[in-house]
């Protein structure tokens, strides 16, 4: 285990370079942020040494995230936030996920000539209408202390002075040139340089991003809700194929939700509902894991992932039958975290081998929800996601994850305003039966997790996320077994090699495991029957951020993914 100490002078600034021989576990008495990017996290830490909340921190790291990872998250995409306030102990979700515009049909993308020419992937049909910027400005209002203006002020720093591209965003830029090209003019694009991506250790300079937030500060999220913004994005949508209105803007709703909820081993989960599925199968998950004894068999044990393998088979079965937007469909959300319904689901699971034709089961007798069909129907979501944890000296956490799915989005970009529009509509399926078909006003479902652990006696624990797709839910819920019945430090949590099982069409998929996993592992759980496939440590496993709290010795303990360019910085 590899542990770094941090002893600082009150608002002065602790972190780890990304790569470097330090460890990501980085210790601190007063306040954290964990992000995807060093200078994100810091922007987030220097709100909170000027005296800002845990909220303010969260939206001055979210508004650095969309200058340092252009690519992944800002203003034209959406996300969730778990709040947990100090003061009372209550938990919110705030959902600003984007929604399908009102020209949206349900067989908007199952045209051979859609699929062919990729209309949920690249240009103006595959934008969602963007809640980003609602839910930020709703989560300072309502949760926070300082202006959006005051919290701003690194983000614009950024963005105007520019910083270093790192060799992996000048890679990323590289890889999604030829979509940026097809819908862009390259001289509006400040992450090109004569047509050619920004090449490494050049500075990214984004003065519009600059100017775009500084009128936001001046006349608020109208500017894009029916105002200037919003206008120039209708433009740029209806340009690249699209048929988004502004009216779309101006009828978005952010909506502040009741988390789902559950334990395991006695500490206390929070997660995203839906239109998020990750909340309800991470709980779902650890349900059935709580059947076992996971801390005795082990962390990596062959005995340990089988018995995850085949979990997590049955969970992402039930995740294609069942989960959509709730105001859409009535989802057996009770049943599918029950722990009578997990235990149905860990009795099913035999020790000597390999489940190979997986159903999703039936949850509705565990539910309290209406009992109805359902034709499930698997989104491809990205791994471009960007997730961050915070924490206070008051004791406020803020766990939050955002995206504009694939890397660049849709790979519009709106030049007046310097932000690329997100590609969510390729989070619906393409079966116009299926529950999570493209309706107007709709959220595409997600897999998105931003969770909050509460420990048995009522303190918080653990604020955790993860980008990576559905793999979110697979990461997130390894690193809660990580630490739960580990004991494992934050950073060791996150940098334990993961596995990942699915089903596709009622038959299980491979189970992928990440290099580094022991060569005796692997062969028992071949042995077994598992058909196994490795993979390169890296961001398809997920990239996870989290803070954990150590209670006794009043320190908060930061961990970030080293499969991506995350750093925890605390003071």
């Amino acid at each position: 285990m590899r542990k770094v100490w941090v002893m600082v002078l009150v608002g002065v600034l602790a972190w780890a370079l990304p790569g470097s021989a330090l460890a990501e576990d980085i210790w601190a008495e007063h306040g954290m942020v964990s992000s995807a990017h060093r200078l994100a996290s810091r922007a987030g830490a220097e709100i909170l040494t000027l005296g800002g909340n845990a909220v303010d921190a969260a939206v001055a790291t979210a508004l650095a995230l969309n200058v340092v990872e252009p690519n992944a998250s800002g203003i034209g995409g959406g996300g969730f936030m778990t709040i947990r306030l100090a003061e009372t102990g209550e938990v919110v979700v705030l959902d600003y996920r984007e929604t399908a515009p009102g020209s949206a049909t349900k067989d908007l993308f199952a045209s051979e000539q859609a699929k062919t020419e990729k209309w949920s992937i690249s240009g103006g049909k595959s934008v969602g209408v963007p809640g980003w910027l609602k839910g930020m400005w709703t989560a300072l209002e309502k949760y926070g202390t300082m202006t959006f203006a005051q919290v701003a002020a690194p983000a614009i720093r950024l963005a105007e002075e520019g910083f270093a591209v790192h060799p992996m965003q000048t890679g990323i830029i590289q890889d999604e040139l030829e979509r940026l090209m097809a819908y862009n003019d390259p001289a509006t694009l400040p992450f090109l340089d004569e047509g050619l991506p920004l090449a490494a250790g050049k500075l990214l300079k984004q003065p519009a991003l600059a100017k775009t937030f500084r009128l936001i500060a001046k006349k608020g999220p109208g500017v894009l809700y029916g105002g200037p913004l919003g206008e120039a994005v209708v433009a740029a949508v209806n340009k690249a194929g699209g048929a988004m209105t502004l009216d779309d803007l101006r009828n978005y709703k952010m909506e502040v939700r009741k988390p789902v909820s559950g334990t395991y081993r006695g500490y206390s989960i929070f997660s995203v509902p839906p239109a998020s599925s990750g909340g309800t199968h991470i709980i779902q998950v650890l349900n059935i894991m709580e059947n076992f004894p996971v801390k005795q068999m082990g962390p990596n044990d062959a005995k340990t992932l089988h018995v995850l393998a085949e979990a997590l088979k049955m969970v992402y079965a039930d995740r294609g039958a069942y989960m959509a937007d709730t105001a859409f469909v009535d989802v057996p959300l009770s049943g599918l975290s029950s722990k009578a319904y997990a235990k149905k689901l860990a009795d099913k699971i035999d020790m000597k081998s390999v489940m190979k034709d997986v159903k999703a089961d039936d949850p509705k007798p565990f539910a309290e929800e209406k009992t109805v069909s359902y034709l499930g129907g698997d989104p491809q979501e990205r791994i471009s996601t960007s997730h961050f944890s915070v924490a206070d000296a008051q004791g406020n956490i803020v766990a939050s994850t955002n995206t504009i799915n694939y890397f660049f989005g849709s790979a519009v970009f709106v030049p007046e305003y310097g932000f690329m529009l997100n590609d969510e509509m390729d989070d619906f399926s393409t079966n116009p039966e299926s529950v999570n078909a493209p309706e107007p006003g709709k959220r595409p479902l997600s897999s998105m997790s931003p969770t909050l652990v509460i420990d048995p006696s009522g303190r918080p624990f653990m604020t955790l996320g993860a980008a990576g797709a559905t793999r979110i839910i697979s990461a997130v819920a390894q690193i809660i077994m990580n630490t739960v019945d580990f004991g494992m430090t934050m950073d060791d949590a996150i940098e334990q090699v993961r596995i990942f099982n699915t089903v596709s069409g009622g038959k299980a998929g491979h189970l992928m495991y990440e290099k580094g996993m022991s060569a005796g592992t692997v062969a028992y759980l071949q042995l077994l029957g598992h058909e196994v496939e490795e993979k390169d440590k890296s961001g398809y496993f997920g990239t996870a951020q989290g803070i954990l709290f150590h209670a006794g010795k009043n320190m908060m303990d930061g961990g970030a993914d080293s499969r991506r360019l995350g750093v925890p910085v605390g003071y």
